[in-house]
């Protein structure tokens, strides 16, 4: 009997709550009643001030807190808060959606004395032209500062990272800037003000109109993986190999596609084209295509924001499929994101009749086996996941009367 044996790297990137929670200062999620400004930790250093009335909105992941832009605003401080701004490495997480298109400068973070530019962090955003800015001054001569126009969107995850002298900006987990402060100095923000989320002191910024969701602080620099690890991808298909761009998926032709979105404020779906859609207005529909076909999914929420994405779907003839032609994904990251959570045969019609599918870790334990071509390993051995490694696999199958 031949084996059909092939050395495997798997890249298990497994639930990385303990990495992001690494040096969290505060947490705001706004999921408590009332979509209340609480730190999810109940950190008693960590002191709030909210001015105005507490408005709830559906967010990225549960509630989100909305701003009507009219001295809407709340305050962080603390001395945790002073410590991250003024002497360490810190980074800044949260998801924004403005709803107007005000050319005015909007202070979506502040934490400044007025109009002076020392000793002052500020983020501004202005909708008219989707610009970002971050802004950071010790004095006039260390600073550090990075304006970029946005891709268009509904929510948008922005992370700021200070880590030494360079300060980074990430929007939707791919880096747009970075500059370096003069003299290779961090810029440390010393002020005696409180971090202002939704408005500032500076009489040329406008509050903020929109909702913010899920802020986060950190003491230390955020890496690529952890910012990777906190993006949500609203407002996206997760069926097929990725969950943003166009997501493709194989089947063979009869087969169906149970499709699956991300979390979405929308509640108005239209599927293009509509052929062997069933339900085209719904968000999950079931389409059963007869050919290879990309679908766009156009959303819409309540605030006339218009998303976008493509699922492109790949049928495959199961009578056209050369018996041993066996397919695996190659992408295994058993996360619970709904992508690439499961690891098997892609296309179990080529197996013939499987007599075992077997996966062994590097010192030859077999971690996973099965006999049917329709299970998938999810990463787990013993009831407990598997590190991350090199991994082999061997697939033992009868194609047209013989063994492989």
């Amino acid at each position: 009997m031949r084996f059909l044996t092939i050395l495997l790297t798997l890249f298990i990137s497994l639930n990385l709550c303990a990495q992001v929670g690494e040096n969290l200062v505060t947490h705001l999620s706004f999921n408590k009643n009332g979509c209340a400004v609480e730190d999810e930790g109940g950190d008693p250093a960590i002191q709030l001030f909210v001015n105005g009335d507490e408005a709830c909105g559906c967010g990225v992941d549960g509630n989100s807190r909305y701003f009507d832009g009219d001295d809407d605003w709340f305050y962080v401080f603390g001395q945790r808060v002073e410590e991250t701004f003024s002497t360490i490495d810190f980074s800044l997480s949260f998801y924004f959606k403005p709803t107007t298109n005000s050319a005015a400068n909007q202070a979506l973070f502040a934490k400044k004395v007025g109009c002076t530019g020392d000793a002052a962090f500020v983020i501004r955003f202005n909708a008219a032209n989707r610009s970002l800015s971050v802004e950071l001054s010790e004095s006039p001569t260390i600073t550090a500062s990075i304006s970029k126009t946005l891709p268009v969107s509904c929510w948008y995850h922005v992370v700021v990272v200070r880590k030494g002298a360079t300060t980074t900006l990430y929007v939707n987990k791919a880096k747009l800037g970075e500059v370096n402060a003069p003299g290779s100095l961090r810029v440390n923000i010393s002020n005696s003000e409180p971090l202002t989320v939704g408005s500032s002191d500076c009489n040329i910024d406008e509050d903020f109109k929109g909702y913010l969701d899920e802020i986060r602080m950190y003491s230390r620099a955020l890496s690529l993986q952890d910012i990777e690890d906190l993006y949500l991808s609203p407002d996206q298909i997760e069926t097929g190999l990725k969950a943003t761009g166009v997501n493709d998926t194989t089947i063979f032709l009869g087969q169906s596609v149970p499709v699956q979105l991300t979390n979405t404020c929308a509640n108005s779906f239209d599927w293009t084209p509509t052929t062997n859609v069933i339900d085209f207005d719904i968000p999950n529909p079931v389409i059963t295509p007869s050919e290879t076909t990309t679908y766009m999914l156009t959303m819409l929420d309540d605030d006339n924001c218009k998303s976008e994405d493509s699922l492109r779907i790949i049928v495959v003839d199961p009578t056209t499929v050369e018996c041993g032609d066996i397919l695996l994904p190659s992408a295994f990251t058993p996360n619970d994101d709904g992508l690439n959570d499961r690891f098997g045969i892609s296309n179990p019609f080529a197996t013939g009749v499987l007599l075992a599918f077997e996966i062994f870790d590097r010192w030859g334990n077999i971690v996973y086996r099965t006999d049917d071509t329709l299970e998938k390993w999810d990463g787990f051995y013993k009831g407990q996941p598997v590190n991350p490694g090199v991994f082999l696999y061997k697939i033992h199958y009868r194609c047209e009367g013989k063994k492989t």
